[in-house]
């Protein structure tokens, strides 16, 4: 798999720019402050419908625009599948194959990435949230049942902790409705914990042997998964 083209309108510091790549080693080249890291941005956004580098969508629209377009064709297995993605202050609308997708859980993992960038040292120095937001990216990648997973675990810790907040503040005092919401917190979770503790062992074994190369056989790598719960 690889991306073949790439256009841009109306993103981050382009006006519009359209890219042909091949199936080899691409190197971008320009001077400081042209553009090339929202170049690698903009394939990025494109595979998973949000920014490496941001959480406000709408940084990644140009100064005075409306919305912001990455279109793109990616080369699988002898076809060309045609992606696009339209951000604007209103959301965001995914099309594969020229079929727009109901949910972005749908339209994520049909281009795979991986980014390596200076702040990837957060994996490593930064706090838990960093590393479990890395999981949840790359296992979304190619799960889309991992992604609505995740977007219902979300929805039911919100309920769950507004009920609480219900009860602290006695507008609220059933019990039972807090139970039943607690039961599914605890289902999704416990599907959620299984998924990553799946991805970091085939990552250990995929990693184990590449890092035994790196130090000539002087380090053994482990990587461990530790949840607030057993």
């Amino acid at each position: 798999m690889y991306i073949e083209q790439l256009a841009l309108k109306n993103y981050r510091n382009y006006e519009s720019l359209s890219v042909e790549f091949e199936n080899k080693v691409n190197v971008i080249l320009g001077e400081n402050a042209q553009g090339k890291t929202n170049v690698m941005e903009s394939i990025y956004v494109l595979a998973m419908a949000k920014s490496h580098r941001t959480s406000n969508d709408k940084e990644l629209i140009r100064w005075d625009q409306e919305y912001a377009k990455i279109e793109g064709r990616v080369q699988k297995q002898y076809s060309s599948l045609p992606l696009q993605l339209i951000i604007s202050k209103k959301g965001k609308k995914a099309k594969c194959n020229h079929m727009e997708q109901q949910k972005l859980s749908q339209y994520v993992g049909n281009m795979n990435v991986v980014m390596f960038a200076p702040e990837d040292l957060n994996l490593v120095k930064g706090s838990p949230q960093v590393r479990r937001r890395f999981i949840d990216m790359e296992i979304g990648q190619v799960s889309p049942v991992y992604l609505h997973d995740m977007s219902q675990y979300q929805k039911i810790l919100q309920q769950r902790n507004h009920f609480l907040k219900m009860l602290q503040i006695k507008k609220q005092t059933d019990q039972t409705m807090l139970e039943i919401l607690t039961e599914q917190f605890i289902n999704m979770a416990v599907k959620i914990v299984l998924k990553r503790f799946e991805f970091l062992y085939l990552l250990e074994n995929w990693a184990k042997p590449i890092h035994k190369g790196i130090s000539r056989g002087l380090e053994s790598l482990e990587i461990v998964y530790k949840p607030s719960v057993d």
